[in-house]
């Protein structure tokens, strides 16, 4: 798709996610009488997860009716036009009232992602980026430029999410280990979507996350990339593996390199 198409995708999309992060919102406010099921190992679903990706479903099936969808909570075909959806990314955060929970929306065309959402109700931040267009955070006057923190070479804070599987836990040891004898602080949010919009909006020096799903990073990915982060490898082959984004030069791109991070 064109520039011009994607941009006249937006705005509609944008609609969508503040709608769909009102929702959230609102039954955050109510969590106490959510049905929660376990999907795994601290994997959660509650009810608001699903009504949340409900409308999104509704609504872009509405506006998109030729686009397809895959959702976390109800799945869906990934064909291309596709949105790749999380309905509620940080779901642990949110039944236990942490406000670090995002609603996130990725287009994907013949091209790769193309446009990218992470809205973040309970903080009332909203960013997006599209391909060739760069990234940016919705401001009620202008729209900002996202920057990150592009000059940072040591004493670096970096967001390491934990993934709850078992095998992954001495990684993790070993990483924050590694991290923290080279004199980096880690800050873990329980949202890999968040986590990678901090780096592109300066507010993390870089990240890493285990093993995650297409729908927790695909919209993110693309908002780092376009702020002219250095990424991992979309998740469009494999759907779920390591990620991780920092600015071209970090130091952080030696510890890949010379870590077993590439092979999680």
């Amino acid at each position: 798709m064109s520039p011009k198409k994607l941009n006249n995708l937006l705005v509609p999309a944008l609609k969508i996610a503040k709608q769909a992060g009102e929702i959230a919102l609102t039954w955050f406010e109510q969590r106490a009488s959510l049905t929660i099921e376990s999907k795994g190992h601290h994997d959660w679903v509650s009810e608001a997860d699903r009504l949340v990706e409900h409308y999104i479903r509704d609504a872009l099936n509405h506006t998109f009716p030729d686009h397809h969808l895959l959702g976390e909570e109800t799945g869906g075909e990934f064909e291309l036009p596709c949105w790749v959806v999380d309905p509620i990314d940080g779901t642990t955060n949110f039944l236990y009232g942490q406000a670090d929970f995002v609603v996130s929306m990725a287009l994907i065309d013949q091209h790769g992602p193309a446009i990218g959402i992470i809205y973040a109700p309970a903080h009332n931040r909203l960013f997006y980026a599209i391909r060739g267009m760069g990234a940016y955070e919705q401001k009620p006057d202008h729209d900002v430029v996202l920057q990150p923190r592009v000059s940072a070479k040591e004493q670096l804070v970096i967001g390491l999410n934990l993934n709850y599987q078992p095998k992954i836990a001495k990684q993790y040891l070993d990483h924050t280990q590694w991290l923290i004898q080279h004199g980096q602080q880690i800050r873990v949010s329980g949202s890999a979507a968040w986590t990678l919009t901090q780096v592109a909006n300066g507010e993390l020096d870089g990240c890493y996350l285990g093993n995650v799903n297409i729908w927790d990073a695909m919209a993110a990915q693309l908002i780092c990339e376009q702020a002219g982060l250095e990424i991992s490898a979309y998740l469009m082959e494999s759907r779920s593996g390591p990620v991780w984004a920092w600015p071209k030069g970090s130091p952080l791109s030696q510890w890949i390199q010379n870590s077993s991070l590439k092979q999680e």
